[in-house]
């Protein structure tokens, strides 16, 4: 797992198109977005714990929701849609395991309760390969986001902006080397920021265009 520190406004991108952005911090609360180009629109999703067997789980904007059963499925509305504008939406109390499907092609679950803090999974075809992420309780002004994507890499926006840009080439298996040592794992450091992020950017700084790394 890699355990980033987010402010609001700041994301966080799994490849290769899953953007996460921290949109609210509240009473302990965090409100999260998931966008990817052209795929869905920004669903915006919270998860707060009720019990230590279960979390409220809230997903905005829904243009539908039917229940049947234990299963529960909604609709998202489309952006300029009434259901947008005033952020209509869900909120289910849910177990561990137990998901919400998310129109054909997605599901959103509480992964997991530990210690107060809740782990959301999301998955489907709109997903790819199925990750999840920790809320760790908010410190001030930024919250603690546990993210676990096997197979896929993980970046900070702003580390992500220095690997696509021009004159980078070969800094993506740099920074995969550093963010996985070999029986290691990747965290943020105390003051907001993270070892290896630091690292790599240190090293992209000392490319010049048109250089490689060895």
């Amino acid at each position: 797992m890699l355990v980033l520190n987010r402010r609001p406004g700041e994301s966080i991108i799994i490849e290769p198109h899953l953007r996460l952005t921290v949109l609210s911090l509240t009473d302990r609360r965090v409100w999260i977005g998931l966008s990817t180009p052209g795929a869905f629109p920004e669903l915006r999703v919270s998860a707060t714990v009720v019990s230590p067997e279960q979390a409220r789980l809230e997903i905005v904007p829904t243009s539908s929701i039917v229940f049947d059963g234990d299963r529960v499925r909604i609709t998202t509305a489309p952006q300029g849609a009434t259901a947008t504008t005033v952020r209509a939406g869900l909120a289910v109390d849910r177990r561990p395991g137990e998901s919400v499907e998310v129109g054909d092609d997605m599901w959103v679950a509480v992964g997991a309760i530990s210690r107060g803090n809740p782990s959301l999974e999301f998955g489907g075809d709109a997903i790819g390969s199925t990750f999840s992420v920790t809320l760790i309780r908010p410190a001030g002004s930024y919250v603690r986001l546990g993210v676990d994507a096997p197979d896929r890499r993980v970046y900070r926006e702003e580390l992500w902006n220095v690997v696509q840009a021009p004159g980078a080439s070969g800094l993506v298996e740099a920074r995969h080397d550093l963010e996985h040592p070999e029986g290691g794992t990747a965290v943020s450091a105390s003051d907001g920021t993270s070892p290896t992020a630091t690292a790599v950017v240190t090293l992209a700084a000392r490319l010049q265009p048109g250089s490689r790394t060895k």
